[in-house]
């Protein structure tokens, strides 16, 4: 069966943007984190879904049809879950392919343009303080193609990793470290965030749980319900 893993290094921005990525937060004390404790509301459930084209003979859909990002989690689906946004900004980038199982050799690398999205962003009214920092939710296509395909690229990924009952609006997801990867029939994709983060608490999250911990366990599944009512489920 054919396959595709991904590379170390796959995301290379779209278009002409900086490559430097800026620091999510500081570890610097005198950077004062000042931001009120941040509401959390329903996910945004998308009133239709996309289609994906047939998957090819290598078992993958052609790689320029993938899902752009950026638009599975977009700044309205952002803003629902986290009423407190006040600024957005997102970043399209394109990732490199290895397609492997296609006969003798080390395989066929190929562009997927679009297929991952970093999203920065500020809560009330932070971006206009000098050493605030944006937080970040990153969205990856991770294979769009036949069931076992996808199924096969997502198992190398979430391992044994432990799956996240109900799949959070999809056949199954798992929660590797910051990052929520989720498969659908034909597409399995991923949503994470980065090491830190620049707000100080939510609205709910328990006295004895820091701040990341909660983002990550009780409102990065918000963001993943978002992006999966997008996605086709047959």
């Amino acid at each position: 069966m054919r396959h595709r893993r991904r590379r170390a290094a796959a995301a290379a921005l779209a278009g002409a943007l900086a490559t430097a990525t800026p620091a999510l937060a500081s570890c610097d004390p005198a950077v004062r984190r000042t931001t009120p404790p941040i509401r959390v509301a329903a996910p945004r459930i998308a009133a239709s879904r996309v289609s994906l084209p047939p998957a090819e003979a290598d078992g993958l859909t052609r790689f320029d049809s993938w899902p752009r990002a950026c638009e599975l989690l977009t700044p309205a689906d952002l803003r629902a879950a986290l009423p407190q946004i006040t600024k957005v900004v997102q970043t399209p980038r394109e990732q490199r392919i290895r397609v492997t199982n296609l006969g003798d050799g080390p395989g066929d690398d190929r562009d997927a343009p679009g297929s991952s999205c970093e999203t920065r962003f500020w809560v009330a009214g932070t971006e206009k303080k000098a050493r605030a920092q944006p937080d970040l939710v990153r969205v990856e296509d991770i294979a769009v193609g036949d069931t076992d395909t996808v199924k096969d690229n997502y198992d190398s990924l979430a391992g044994s990793s432990p799956r996240v009952a109900g799949g959070l609006g999809t056949l199954e997801c798992a929660l590797a470290a910051a990052d929520y990867y989720c498969r659908m029939p034909h597409i399995a994709f991923s949503v994470g965030t980065g090491p830190t983060l620049y707000i100080d608490s939510f609205v709910g999250q328990p006295k004895t749980m820091e701040a990341r911990t909660y983002w990550v366990r009780d409102v990065l599944p918000a963001l993943v319900r978002s992006v999966a009512s997008k996605l086709p489920r047959s």
